[in-house]
């Protein structure tokens, strides 16, 4: 398990990244990090107890440009 931090307007998040069960995901994240994608983008979609969804829109909602998308790994146990 790898976990990643997240400094937003309103706080620290951190999230946890199942390298040995989605290793496709994990390391599609960890590029979107390093490439520093995130950097001022906002979380567009926020339900409580359950998920946030951001990484593609800034603060104008302009959508930021995304690598072709990769494999689901939804079924891995």
């Amino acid at each position: 398990m790898r976990k990643v931090k997240f400094t937003t307007s309103l706080g620290e998040i951190v999230i946890e990244l199942d390298d040995e069960k989605a290793p496709i995901s994990t390391q599609n994240m960890i590029e979107y990090i390093e490439a520093e994608h995130y950097n001022g983008l906002l979380f567009h979609r926020v339900i409580d107890g359950f998920m946030v969804q951001g990484g593609g829109y800034d603060k104008e909602l302009k959508k930021r440009q995304t690598r072709d998308p990769i494999e689901n790994e939804a079924k891995n146990g």
